[in-house]
């Protein structure tokens, strides 16, 4: 998958913004947030492989920008 499209922002953005959108997507998916407010264990299980995929496309971009 595209990186870009997994971050939801487009690649022509600074790589500060892209990074600001990668940290919010971290912050909204991470499982220890999700298991303290209270989710099931199933949604904590996909935010897991979700947090993969958000780090992934971030390394991925970081490679090709930095």
């Amino acid at each position: 998958p595209d990186p870009f499209s997994e971050l939801c922002v487009s690649p022509d953005l600074p790589l500060e913004d892209i990074r600001s959108a990668w940290r919010k997507l971290v912050r909204e998916n991470h499982p220890d947030a999700m298991m303290a407010r209270g989710v099931p264990e199933e949604a904590v299980r996909l935010a897991e492989k979700r947090m993969i995929d958000i780090n992934r496309a971030w390394e991925d971009i970081q490679a090709t920008h930095g």
